[in-house]
């Protein structure tokens, strides 16, 4: 058996976040962004924050950006044990199989993808059925890679992480018994109706060594670019290792009194996991269920930051990414308990997946995947999305890290967009056009920073267990600011940084919030910054222990109750909101039925104009970015591309001392750039953008 690892050992950093102490101790906050801070900002008795850690990104991905193809990652097991992942090859023969599997792996696929403008494909390496049993696959992945290499294309492959095809395993190493996931029943856990795919705990030694074989072979071997990490999902569960070591984790986090003061007795031999709960909120004041969604999370991130680690001391060059779904300001769950944070996950990685159908206007509703885009730049991290139509590559040029997502999927020798919702067996000729625009036009998507008058604080703890209805409500609330064209980042508040670079913060009924960071917040607020706070925000701190009031309401000089209160503590300005209305069957997309008056509230609170200010229906959103060298970039997306918008109106600041500015208007839409002519209005300029159909790049020099 191998040794079990000290892996559960708080860092100081975790025990600052677990603890809530996020001051760090009084300093200076540093520079604040040119443009971003007033006067009297500058002037402030300042205290300083965790900063995001962010990997190197390799060379090759600023110099060329990312295009993919999914060259069908099914590996050949799986092919010939159940007819692939969507049993299309359910009822063919082996020699049927064969052929497909061997198009996908010629010369001709790849230079075929290269001349359509993709610069990246992603490839099958292994399922989960034993290294004997994949090793046709695994060959086969090496040849193929440095076919692609050869014609100039990074490669990535696909490497299940989740799953176990137990049959095969079992056969080459008996001892895998040891490595499934249980439910809280016992049972095995497996992938939806595929009875043959258990899921693996992950955290077992044994399985733990698999991976690095398989990081081993993928860096060394197939010299891939990108090693990905598929179901990045299912966390430590119901299995005796993962309750032993839950066990483990919950002595080396109490001491004994502190142990006694939390659950009223010192010993915790005897506890297991809790179960999901049966309804939202059942738990959320119970210790042991906090501690256990505390656990798979951090074991989560610290598997992710082994592997990724081990890949880079092979390769420094090699981006590790995985597949733990989309962001939405909530955790990813598995067996109906928090599993992901991706707070901390992201930081050792280059890049993740938030798979799901394209981004999209449907039924009124803009559904996209902006919040997983930027919180993947906070970590300078590229989002994976399917992108095979022109709203959704639009929107991953506009707010990706240099990523235009995976438009394409490889069947044989066919080449088709993948989860379309216009035509399923055909590519749109303008899906090719945004390729080869993007392409073309890579310097305006190389070191870009995100130009932000406003920070949307999310907190671990309110991701976690807190109240359901206020995760719902802060997605409403960035709806709103995304669909209402406010110049805004997400800030999580592990790492929030220098908080003196937004004009204002927005707590969207944050009711679980840290001691620390409540304090970091009131200094910023007094020295000269803005904040509009909502309904529950801060009664509770970072363990759900009740506050006699919000633990910001001493910047306000009444008591908050029912209405909006409006104040001026010390240098800055405060604006409550009770409440943020929104549907009972509420679904990320939707919008805040008073998104008017929210809006209005943050303008307030910004207290001047914003960096960038668009008139346009609320189906057409915008990025903002800044490069060396002063040059601003503003992109335009219009969702609803069946109805293109004309005379967009913009205004930037600009200063009476520059001189003129110079603005032009790219789009792969009209395939030709034009000048607009900049008026000079009151501290800044104005142009309108004639006419935008999907998606529009504005240069401004």
């Amino acid at each position: 058996m191998d040794k079990q690892p000290e892996r559960f050992r708080v860092s100081r950093r975790e025990f600052l976040t677990t603890t809530g102490s996020l001051l760090a101790g009084a300093s200076a906050y540093g520079t604040a962004a040119p443009g971003f801070a007033t006067a009297e900002q500058s002037k402030s008795v300042e205290t300083s924050l965790p900063e995001p850690m962010r990997q190197k990104r390799p060379a090759w991905w600023r110099n060329e950006g990312l295009v993919m193809a999914g060259d069908d990652w099914e590996p050949l097991l799986p092919r010939l044990r159940a007819g692939s992942w969507d049993k299309s090859q359910e009822f063919m023969t082996y020699d049927q199989k064969m052929t497909i599997w061997r198009r996908e792996h010629g010369e001709e696929i790849a230079q075929r993808l290269k001349g359509m403008g993709f610069n990246f494909i992603m490839i099958p390496l292994y399922k989960g059925g034993g290294l004997k049993a994949e090793r046709t696959s695994m060959e086969d992945a090496k040849r193929f890679a440095a076919i692609c290499h050869r014609l100039g294309l990074r490669v990535g492959t696909y490497t299940n992480s989740g799953t176990i095809l137990y049959e095969s395993m079992l056969a080459e190493d008996p001892d895998a018994k040891d490595w499934f996931t249980l439910d809280h029943k016992g049972d095995y856990v497996t992938y939806g109706s595929l009875y043959f795919r258990r899921y693996a705990n992950r955290s077992h030694p044994g399985f733990r060594n698999l991976m690095r074989e398989l990081v081993r072979y993928a860096v060394e071997e197939v010299k891939v670019d990108l090693v990905h990490l598929d179901n990045y999902v299912m966390g430590p569960s119901y299995e005796p290792y993962s309750v032993q070591q839950f066990r483990d984790y919950l002595r080396n986090k109490y001491p004994t009194e502190e142990r006694l003061n939390r659950f009223g007795f010192e010993k915790v031999d005897y506890f297991e996991p809790p179960p999901a709960p049966r309804k939202p909120d059942a738990y959320n004041g119970d210790p042991l269920f906090r501690d256990f969604v505390d656990y798979r999370c951090e074991v989560m991130a610290d598997l992710f930051r082994e592997l990724a680690e081990y890949a880079r001391s092979l390769n420094p060059e090699v981006v590790m990414e995985c597949n733990p779904g989309g962001y939405d300001g909530e955790l990813i769950s598995s067996l109906g308990i928090g599993t992901v944070d991706h707070t901390r996950l992201l930081e050792w990685g280059g890049a993740f997946w938030a798979e799901g159908h394209p981004s999209r206007l449907a039924d009124g509703m803009v559904s996209s995947r902006f919040r997983s885009m930027m919180l993947g730049r906070y970590f300078d991290n590229m989002v994976f999305v399917y992108t095979s139509d022109r709203v959704a590559m639009a929107e991953s040029m506009a707010y990706n890290l240099q990523c235009i997502g995976c438009p394409a999927w490889v069947t044989g020798n066919k080449v088709a967009p993948y989860l379309s919702s216009y035509n399923p067996k055909e590519f749109d000729p303008h899906v090719l056009d945004l390729i080869r625009f993007f392409r073309r036009e890579q310097q305006y998507y190389r070191d870009t920073e995100l130009i932000a008058d406003v920070g949307v604080l999310n907190t671990y703890a309110n991701t976690a267990y807190g109240p359901k209805v206020s995760r719902n409500r802060w997605a409403a609330v960035t709806q709103a600011l995304f669909q209402g064209k406010v110049p805004f980042n997400l800030v999580p508040d592990r790492c929030p940084g220098d908080l003196k670079r937004f004009r204002a913060l927005v707590l969207a009924d944050l009711a679980l919030m840290p001691d620390g960071l409540v304090e970091a917040i009131s200094q910023y607020v007094r020295s000269g910054g803005g904040l509009v706070m909502t309904g529950q925000t801060a009664v509770f701190d970072e363990k759900n222990h009740q506050r006699n009031q919000s633990g910001l309401a001493g910047l306000f000089p009444e008591p908050l109750a029912n209405k909006i209160v409006h104040a001026y503590p010390g240098k800055g300005r405060a604006v409550y909101i009770p409440q943020i209305d929104i549907p009972e069957k509420f679904r990320v997309g939707m919008l805040p039925e008073n998104g008017t008056e929210l809006l209005k509230a943050v303008g307030w609170a910004v207290g001047v104009p914003f960096q960038a200010e668009v008139k346009a229906p609320d189906t057409v959103t915008m990025s903002f970015y800044a490069q060396p060298g002063g040059r601003r970039l503003l992109h335009l997306v219009n969702y609803d591309q069946d109805h293109p918008v004309g005379d967009i109106e913009v205004r930037l600041p600009w200063p009476s001392g520059k001189g003129t500015a110079s603005v032009r208007f790219l789009s792969p839409d009209s395939g030709k750039a034009e000048t607009l002519t900049a008026v000079h209005v009151s501290n800044g300029v104005r142009f309108t953008v004639p006419r935008l159909e999907v998606y529009g790049l504005l240069v401004i020099e």
